[in-house]
Order: C-alpha cells, then sequence, then structure tokens
C-alpha cells in the first residue's frame, strides 16, 4: 500500500513538475518574444529617425532661402533693384520665387512607424517610459506645433490667392499666365531672360496686400522656425535614448 501511495504520489510530482516545466517555457518564450516585437518596434522608429533627419536638411534649406527673402522684403520694400532682386530670388533653388508669391511650404517628416504605433496602441509594449514620454512629446507636442503654424502660413497664401483673384485686373491676368512647362523651366532656372519674374514683382510691389502677406508670411515663419527647432531638439533626444536601448554606437 505504501509502495502504491508513493509510486503514486511520485507520479503525480512528475506531473506537476512536468505542467511548472511547460508553463516555465511557454512564459520564457512568450517574453523573449515581447523583447523581440519591442525591439522591432523601436528599430522601426530608429529608421523612421533617420529618415526624418535627411527631410530635415532639405526642409531647413528651403525654409531658411524662404525666410533670407521675406526679411530682405521687410526691409526694402521700397528701396530696392528689382531686377537684381527678382532675378536673384529666380536662381535660388528649391522654387524660393513661386513660393514666396504664389505657394507655400508643407512638412511631413517620414515617421510613418511612429504614426502607426500611436494610433495602433503599440506603444505601451514599449517598457522604457523615457522612450514612450519622448515619443509623445515628439509627435503629440512638438510635431503638432509645426503644423498649426504651418497650416497658418498656408491659410494666408489661400487668403492672398483669393485677393488676387477679386482684383479682376486684366493686366494681373496677363501678367499671370503661364504654363505648367514654364513654371517647370522657372524653377529648374532653365529660361533665356528673366522678364516674367521682373514684371511680376514689380507689379506686386506696387500693391499693399501684398507688402503685407509677405510681412505676415515672415512673422509666421519665425514660428515655424521655433517649433522646428524644438522637434528636431526632441527627434535628437529620442535618438539618444533608442541608441542606449538598442546599445547603437
Amino acid at each position: 500500500m505504501k509502495n502504491i501511495l508513493a509510486r503514486g504520489g511520485i507520479e503525480f510530482l512528475a506531473v506537476l513538475l512536468g505542467i511548472s516545466g511547460s508553463l516555465w517555457i511557454d512564459e520564457n518564450q512568450e517574453i523573449r518574444q515581447k523583447k523581440e516585437y519591442e525591439r522591432t518596434l523601436l528599430k522601426s522608429i530608429y529608421s523612421d529617425i533617420n529618415q526624418t533627419e535627411n527631410f530635415l536638411v532639405s526642409r531647413d534649406r528651403a525654409f531658411q532661402a524662404d525666410s533670407i527673402w521675406m526679411d530682405y522684403f521687410a526691409y526694402n520694400w521700397e528701396n530696392m533693384n528689382v531686377d537684381s532682386v527678382a532675378i536673384a530670388i529666380s536662381k535660388e533653388k528649391s522654387s524660393v520665387f513661386h513660393t514666396l508669391f504664389f505657394d507655400f511650404r508643407e512638412f511631413h517628416p517620414p515617421l510613418s512607424s511612429i504614426e502607426m504605433i500611436m494610433q495602433d496602441g503599440s506603444l505601451k509594449d514599449i517598457n522604457n517610459i523615457e522612450i514612450r514620454k519622448t515619443i509623445n512629446k515628439l509627435f503629440k507636442t512638438n510635431l503638432g506645433f509645426v503644423l498649426k503654424n504651418v497650416q497658418g502660413e498656408i491659410d494666408m497664401q489661400i487668403n492672398f490667392r483669393n485677393t488676387l483673384v477679386n482684383q479682376n485686373d486684366p493686366k494681373l491676368a496677363k501678367i499671370f499666365s503661364i504654363s505648367q512647362k514654364e513654371i517647370n523651366d522657372r524653377n529648374d532656372d532653365n529660361v533665356e531672360n528673366y522678364s516674367r519674374p521682373i514684371e511680376e514683382l514689380k507689379y506686386f510691389l506696387t500693391k499693399d496686400y501684398a507688402r503685407t502677406y509677405i510681412n505676415l508670411k515672415n512673422r509666421n515663419r519665425h514660428s515655424v522656425m521655433l517649433y522646428v527647432r524644438q522637434f528636431k531638439k526632441t527627434l535628437q533626444e529620442l535618438k539618444i535614448l533608442i541608441e542606449e536601448e538598442l546599445i547603437i554606437s
């Protein structure tokens, strides 16, 4: 009887140990899978950061080129060599002349992985609290302020266009008559002469509403650049945190 009980106890213990071992293996496997998934998320975010850094280099260059000329107009609207200024702006890269009067700069950093993580709830799968906080700050606060001020510039441009349309001025219609090919050629500085931008600039310099538009755009651009700098600072902080987590040097 004792042998039977002993044998039964051993069998029960073996089963119990087997179950415990299986649970331990399953638990370890789950932990390992979570860590692998977290690492995948961090690598995706890190890729976004690197792409965004490249994006910011080109965007900064375009923003700065615009800002230099907006500052120039703010102080020299009534006192400039129109021909020289129109030619100089036309030779700028990044379509500066077109953007100053006819268009706007958008801001769309390549943060698709971070955006997806924010939307599908995967952020909670990142254990590092500081990384989660910094992602929230970057995406919800810094980027939000940039986009809000960029939208302000877009709204100003739309209002300026509406003002031009409402002039019902035959001279204006003739001056701004242009083909898409010519727009492309002018953006590429592939023109025989600069008579068109000179004529356009001369027209704008006679209009107070154009001066007001450029001055307001310049003020707004100051805010855009301020928030872009804050965005870049947080982006760098996030990059350092992820490098430490992934042990990247």
